[in-house]
């Protein structure tokens, strides 16, 4: 009896071990995550202020396709830390690789919080906000393939979808929190202090909060699946090679998924206030405030939907909202366009990311099922940065450019129906992979 209660204990203990250890892999991978795409967002919320700090020229309109370029060129060191870290965190470990990254975007965030304007020491304003993107790049590059490994492979075989989903909540809770800072800055500082110092504030507060991120990223402990790999001798030599050789078809099908993962977060939740405050004209406050509510709602459904998917399938559903995406974004552009308001703004954003959130709840787990242990944060940081660098990163200047060249203030639905139908078409042919064991 004595050993049966005996074995009966440590079973629970074990159990509830490998809760607390599920719980803080989320909450420290959220934490991390977040801070790393917090100030990489900040820079599209403050695109306006920063044209005329840092790209002054007598046409807004050139000032503006400078800025978005600006935020695009960072996204072209993406696939090269997705690469370099993704290796890292294939070979050495997904906590170090993590570590580093948080490191490397503390360098970028200082640099673009201080960094003297135009106006004080000319081209080099400019070349240093270009150099801070890079740095951010190269980063963020691979934080999403890592973190999203670890969550995914902490995850009980039921859970998957809903740990890989704490992804988007972490990008998510930087898009509230920046949309939030840009909300509160904008309703108590004066135009005149906002462009001298408060677009800075938020910068500056990211930067404070890397040495938290620093001291809870040492104390995680690595994933199970990485320790199991590496006890068996099975960590790849190569993962690069091996990803490009062995595992290229579904690192394809995963580029072609991020397709719209990308245009989405970029369109969605980014561009729209400055889609908003130049073609609808409406209040820089005014957008802000509306993307704070859709960043809440993406926060709130992907968890959701992550669950729901663990129980029903995650094709079926990311299926649904590329469909959903396809037929309503043209109605839900053209109703915002005639009828420029908060409240119009307010419903179609929401309905948009409502939609959008059904896909992104299932993305990371369905992406990470398709990989193999052994190359998966090299695979996925690959697939992801090479989609976000080619249709993420410059999707603002691409629309930027194709309104004013067409004007067309409706030409921005037509790049979002585009990448819906592109994830469409790579999704049909895949085996959702969301009741295997993961390899």
């Amino acid at each position: 009896m004595s050993t049966v209660s005996d074995a009966a204990r440590a079973s629970a203990e074990r159990a509830l071990e490998s809760r607390t250890s599920g719980r803080r892999v989320i909450v420290v991978s959220t934490i991390g995550n977040a801070l790393e795409w917090f100030d990489f967002m900040v820079y599209s919320f403050f695109a306006v202020i920063i044209a005329k700090l840092y790209f002054p020229t007598t046409s807004p309109t050139v000032s503006m396709l400078a800025t978005w370029g600006t935020f695009g060129v960072g996204f072209i060191t993406r696939p090269l830390g997705g690469i370099v870290l993704g290796a890292i965190a294939d070979r050495a470990g997904r906590k170090s690789a993590l570590t580093l990254t948080i490191s490397l975007m503390a360098l970028g965030i200082a640099i673009i919080a201080f960094s003297p304007t135009y106006e004080a020491i000319g081209i080099g304003a400019p070349i240093l906000m270009l150099l801070g993107r890079l740095l951010q790049g190269f980063s963020t590059g691979g934080e999403v393939g890592c973190a999203t490994a670890l969550l995914v492979e902490y995850a009980p075989r039921n859970r998957r979808g809903y740990y890989g989903s704490y992804q988007m909540v972490a990008q998510a809770t930087a898009m509230l929190c920046g949309s939030l800072f840009g909300a509160v800055l904008t309703r108590s500082l004066s135009p005149e202090h906002l462009i001298s110092f408060g677009w800075r504030i938020p910068f500056i507060a990211g930067l404070l909060i890397v040495p938290i991120g620093l001291q809870l990223r040492r104390k995680l402990d690595e994933s199970p699946a990485f320790v199991e790999k590496s006890r068996e001798r099975q960590l790849s030599n190569s993962p690069i090679l091996d990803a490009a050789t062995q595992h290229w078809v579904p690192v394809a099908a995963g580029l072609g998924l991020t397709v719209f993962a990308t245009v989405g977060t970029y369109i969605f939740l980014l561009y729209m206030p400055t889609h908003a405050t130049r073609t609808l004209h409406l209040p820089l406050t005014d957008t802000l405030v509306s993307s704070s509510i859709s960043s809440i709602c993406y926060l709130v459904l992907c968890p959701f939907v992550g669950a729901w998917s663990d129980r029903i399938g995650r094709k079926k559903l990311m299926a649904t909202s590329l469909i959903l995406t396809i037929v309503t974004a043209y109605p839900i552009f053209a109703f915002m366009t005639a009828h420029p308001s908060l409240l119009s703004l307010i419903a179609g954003q929401g309905l948009l990311t409502v939609i959008f959130s059904v896909h992104q709840g299932c993305y990371p787990a369905f992406v990470s099922e398709l990989l193999p242990a052994s190359v998966r944060s090299t695979g996925i940081s690959v697939s992801y940065n090479l989609g976000v660098m080619i249709f993420g990163g410059f999707a603002p200047a691409i629309v930027q450019w194709f309104t004013m060249t067409t004007g067309d203030p409706l030409s921005i639905c037509y790049y979002v129906m585009f990448g819906a139908g592109v994830g469409l078409l790579t999704l049909i042919p895949l085996r959702d992979r969301y009741s295997d064991v993961l390899r």
